[in-house]
């Protein structure tokens, strides 16, 4: 059986005043663990913002598009405000893909988060499994993010 493919995206230029990026390294750990290939992980590497200056941003638009484009479902943390993630999780409910949005519940709450992005969860607009959960710990959230596989149509 084919492992799912994951596009995972958090912030990266926007700061990490909710959830630090050590913790945000955490959940593509997670993911891998819970069985599946992750196109993109490299939000969370040290010194990345660095390592991207490299590319043009065309570069790093379409890179992180056929990316995205290639994965099966998208999850992202949307604790720290991102205008890139927000993009990101526009771009893959466009493409119909499945999305699970999860943000810290200690660090962020319902008010605290985009109310456009938590619209998309019931909208008649949006074609494709979407859902936004809070969660309080990584095993709390490994067992969304395996719950979110189950309900994901093969």
């Amino acid at each position: 059986m084919k492992k799912p493919v994951v596009f995972f995206g958090c912030s990266m230029r926007g700061g990490h005043a909710n959830i630090s990026r050590e913790k945000l390294a955490i959940i593509p750990s997670i993911i891998e663990e819970l069985g599946c290939e992750l196109v993109s992980k490299h939000q969370t590497v040290e010194g990345i913002i660095k390592k991207e200056n490299f590319f043009t941003k065309s570069q790093i638009h379409d890179r992180d598009y056929e990316w995205l484009l290639d994965s099966d479902l998208g999850i992202f943390e949307i604790s720290n405000p991102s205008l890139g993630v927000g993009a990101e999780i526009s771009d893959m409910v466009h493409n119909k893909k499945p999305v699970l949005c999860v943000y810290n519940s200690n660090s962020t709450n319902d008010n605290d988060v985009s109310a456009y992005v938590l619209g998309k969860q019931g909208s008649k607009f949006t074609d494709s499994l979407f859902e936004c959960i809070n969660y309080s710990t990584f095993e709390e959230l490994r067992i969304i993010i395996r719950e979110f596989f189950s309900r994901v149509p093969k």
